[in-house]
């Protein structure tokens, strides 16, 4: 705030009055939904890894796009019992996760808006985040998309990856890459250790480059020793730039493509007349 009482322009729609959302084109400003997990990300990183790298990154998109898109306050918890077996995981019930994203959407849908994008930081979420956005769609007509940051850059993540195959998993080479370039101050590396996943079946990698086409429930107590799925004994603040800047370039382009695609009719008429 200068010293006239003006202030900058947020991308953060928590930060804004409600004045200043109601000025807002209601027909192209995409608005970003975060979302991730409070779940357990082994001995050397916070257990809202997950969240904090989707927030952070939609945020800086949403910068970097310009006006064209504002970013929601995120959706902290997550499909996380898979995580159960470790203390600091919070997760919801699929009912409770779904009924969540569905409310969040119909309110900004009430206010006018057309376009939302979820912005997914946590593999836990991506089904049902697929079929809650299927179904939103259906009932509400709003244009709403999905994408998990990963799925943006999986050829720059088999290029700048060290780690043998299953290094990717979770709390891995790749988060924790990301976190040291983030907020490096939350990371205990001299906590990290390697433990690669054995995956359950030939079909079943789990690995962010190669996930493999079967998906199976994963029980982390089970499946691994600290909660840990890769080898984050290889990350560095280098990599996780490299990462953040391709998820930026890829996620701005998106933005701009989702800004630009038609409306469906009930969206066209929820943003006005003139959309």
């Amino acid at each position: 705030m200068d010293g006239r009482g003006t202030r900058a322009r947020s991308v953060r729609w928590c930060e804004l009055s409600w004045p200043e959302i109601d000025a807002l084109d209601r027909d192209r400003t995409v608005l970003l939904l975060p979302t991730g997990s409070i779940e357990q990300h082994g001995p050397h990183l916070p257990v809202d890894t997950d969240i904090h790298d989707a927030y952070e990154l939609s945020v800086h998109a949403a910068t970097a796009s310009g006006v064209r898109a504002l970013v929601l306050p995120p959706v902290w918890w997550g499909m996380s019992p898979h995580h159960m077996g470790y203390p600091g995981t919070i997760s919801l019930r699929l009912e409770t996760y779904s009924a969540l994203i569905r409310d969040i959407c119909a309110a900004v849908f009430r206010h006018g808006f057309g376009r939302v994008l979820i912005v997914n930081g946590h593999g836990g979420n991506s089904a049902i985040l697929g079929a809650t956005a299927l179904g939103i769609s259906e009932e509400l007509g709003l244009f709403v998309g999905v994408v998990s940051y990963w799925q943006l850059i999986g050829q720059r993540l088999r290029e700048i990856g060290t780690s043998e195959l299953g290094g990717m998993g979770h709390a891995c080479e790749m988060e924790t890459s990301l976190q040291l370039h983030l907020r490096p101050d939350r990371v205990a590396m001299d906590a990290a250790r390697r433990d690669l996943p054995r995956p359950l079946t030939s079909f079943s990698g789990i690995d962010f480059r190669n996930p493999g086409p079967l998906a199976i429930a994963l029980d982390f107590q089970r499946d691994s020793t600290e909660g840990v799925m890769g080898d984050p004994t290889v990350a560095t603040a280098e990599k996780g730039a490299i990462i953040a800047e391709a998820v930026l370039g890829q996620l701005v382009l998106a933005i701009g493509e989702f800004a630009d695609a038609p409306l469906g009719g009930a969206a066209r008429a929820a943003a006005g007349p003139d959309s």
